[in-house]
């Protein structure tokens, strides 16, 4: 074998043993607290994560779950536990069963509820959760 195939072999088992994966279980320890905002002139819910989620914060993470393809054409994705039929929107679940996903450039087209594994970094979002609490960054989905 030459040189440059144990180079790259070396470079993907690298990638692949840096992720952690995670599971939609260890995801939901996040609760809300409403805390007075001067910037809103009110109260607004911040969310507080527990000990296991705060540590996978800014990680590269490794998560299955569903695609929802909410506006493919400006890059609106969310992971989701659940099909779109069964998603937090539709009252099964919290916020925390979703994650809003920044696909890397030169993804794929995707169908609804496409099984997918997605890769990314994992960011945690404690002041704005409107739009949930939880965020992939440079995402990679593998469709399964």
């Amino acid at each position: 074998m030459n040189k440059f195939f144990y180079i790259i072999i070396l470079l993907i088992s690298n990638s692949l043993f840096s992720q952690i994966e995670i599971d939609w279980l260890k995801l939901r320890y996040v609760y809300y607290e409403s805390e007075y905002s001067k910037d809103q002139y009110g109260y607004v819910k911040v969310a507080h994560f527990g000990e296991a989620v705060e540590s996978l914060d800014n990680k590269e993470v490794r998560i299955t779950g569903y695609m929802l393809t909410l506006s493919p054409d400006e890059g609106i994705f969310i992971l989701s536990e659940n099909p779109y039929a069964e998603c937090f929107f539709c009252g099964f679940g919290g916020p925390e069963s979703a994650i809003e996903l920044r696909l890397k450039p030169g993804y794929d087209d995707f169908l609804m509820d496409e099984l997918v594994t997605v890769t990314g970094i994992l960011r945690l979002k404690r002041d704005d959760v409107t739009s949930g609490v939880y965020l992939i960054d440079n995402a990679i989905a593998i469709k399964k």
